[in-house]
């Protein structure tokens, strides 16, 4: 079993990534799994006397399951004033204590019960949806002096998770959001029965980067599905991208490749739901890179090839073949078609 006291870089890896696997091996078997089960993987994982998994509603918080000592009753709710771990946590903030006895301001009701119960150290962490705390992790422990930095690392990777196991904020049948861009319709629908079967979730289909729906799809997305080649959405956290290399699925937790996708799909969705509510950007066009987009701006200036390469510090031979690339992409044949296709779809005011 993994402490948190003296832990170094390679041991906060590893209990990131065990609580990752341990909750994902959860999830691929039902996804809604037994709470206690939920629970006592959390406290196994990492190594605290107590664990509480809270549901947060309407400013109540509801004890849904508990792993170690008998402290707080399943199905116990009470508002967020009573202890303040909660405070803390029902307003999106993570709380910590290496040492509960010397805490200035650990005084309210359920704070004296964990001290007279001999909790001495304790933690609490928020799980979120859509920007807001639906529920939290709240960790105690025996003995004092614990570092809860790196179970901190560990609950945040895999926040995603546990709100998909336990339903967090689902409780008046709200879905996640999710949109699949794909330019290969069997495709797209295909991502989408997976996450369907796997998570409470409601998935759109966008045919690819010419939909006239996809800015109001990915408006209200918690998730984005996409191919690998969307750039414009390759810095969210809360984009999935599946590629079509085949091999084994990538280091990065929201990127799986197709032939993995019915294994590693849901996971990597619960995973990026997590950060749901993070501002998405408008969709800017049909997969154009930055330069793309620099060389269209250019090109509409009326500027010559040999005036852009300047600009750009290119050839002017990289310039044309440059152009002859954005052209494909927007379906054209000349500058002055791109051009006027760019103003025509609002590209140029991007």
């Amino acid at each position: 079993m993994i402490g948190t006291d003296d832990i170094d870089d390679t041991d906060v890896t590893s209990v990131r990534s065990v609580l990752a696997e341990r909750l994902a091996a959860l999830l691929a078997d039902r996804p809604r799994a037994n709470p206690a089960v939920v629970a006592e993987a959390v406290r196994a994982v990492c190594a605290v006397d107590h664990v509480a998994l809270v549901e947060i509603e309407s400013g109540i918080c509801s004890v849904v399951a508990t792993a170690g000592a008998d402290l707080l009753a399943i199905g116990t709710r009470s508002p967020a004033v009573v202890s303040s771990r909660l405070v803390a946590v029902s307003a999106g903030r993570e709380w910590s204590s290496a040492d509960l006895s010397r805490e200035p301001g650990f005084d309210r009701p359920i704070d004296q019960l964990y001290l007279s119960l001999g909790i001495r150290a304790g933690a609490g962490f928020p799980l979120t949806l859509r920007g807001r705390p639906v529920g939290a992790v709240l960790l105690s422990s025996t003995t004092p002096g614990r570092d809860w930095a790196p179970l901190s690392a560990a609950i945040g990777e895999s926040a995603g998770l546990l709100g998909a196991l336990l339903g967090f904020g689902r409780g008046h049948g709200e879905p996640l959001r999710v949109v699949v861009v794909h330019p290969d319709p069997l495709v797209a629908h295909g991502l989408a029965r997976v996450v369907e079967r796997g998570l409470p979730a409601e998935v759109d289909v966008a045919a690819g980067l010419w939909d006239p729906r996809l800015g109001e799809l990915v408006a209200k997305a918690d998730v984005i599905v996409a191919d690998s080649v969307v750039e414009w959405a390759k810095d969210l956290e809360g984009l999935v991208v599946v590629h079509d290399h085949p091999g084994p699925v990538p280091a990065s937790g929201n990127v799986v490749s197709r032939e993995a996708a019915p294994r590693s799909l849901v996971v990597a969705v619960a995973r990026a739901s997590s950060v749901a509510g993070a501002d998405r950007p408008a969709a800017p066009g049909p997969g154009l890179s930055t330069r793309e987009f620099e060389l269209l701006r250019e090109l509409a200036t009326g500027r010559s090839y040999k005036e852009i390469a300047t600009r750009l510090q290119l050839s002017a031979a990289t310039v044309r073949s440059y152009s002859r690339g954005l052209y494909a992409k927007l379906g054209v044949h000349s500058r002055g078609e791109a051009v006027a296709k760019a103003s025509r779809s609002g590209l140029l005011e991007v």
